[in-house]
């Protein structure tokens, strides 16, 4: 899978090096991680890669400042990636195109964002998790309107 440029190093003759980046944040091997990974988070985005031999991009710069204007607002936002081959991102893989990233929010719900993944369709999955649990009153800053 060809990834996204994002960094850059120094190799062993003093050369720059450029590094690529093929997962956003930490992996997880199932969903089930979130509980310990994802536990002082109000918010994550999870990206599901495309499947092996794809020339998709790693969307690391939408979903970092998608994280970011969430964390603006006063919330916890993570950044994850889901393995690909493992038994989560089989069933979600049925369900969602991948490349996917999945917005979910803590105690509320998901959202699936795929095809070009932009800052903006984040944001709009974000709100879309935000709203799938339904408001209550005293609704965090941020999703719901008090």
């Amino acid at each position: 899978m060809a990834a996204e440029v994002t960094s850059s190093g120094t190799g062993t003759n003093g050369e720059a090096v450029m590094v690529e980046e093929k997962t956003v944040g930490a992996t997880l091997g199932a969903f089930s991680e979130l509980n310990t990974a994802a536990a002082k988070t109000d918010a994550v985005f999870v990206f599901l890669p495309a499947r092996e031999g794809s020339s998709d991009k790693t969307p690391s710069a939408p979903m970092r400042a998608a994280a970011r204007t969430i964390e603006g607002k006063g919330m916890k936002c993570a950044l994850f990636t889901l393995k690909a081959g493992s038994a989560d991102y089989e069933q979600i893989a049925k369900q969602v195109q991948v490349p996917a990233v999945l917005a979910l929010v803590k105690g509320r719900g998901m959202s699936a964002v795929s095809g070009e993944v932009t800052e903006a369709k984040l944001l709009q999955g974000y709100v879309g998790a935000c709203s799938s649990g339904g408001c209550a009153p005293g609704a965090s800053a941020g999703c719901c309107p008090k």
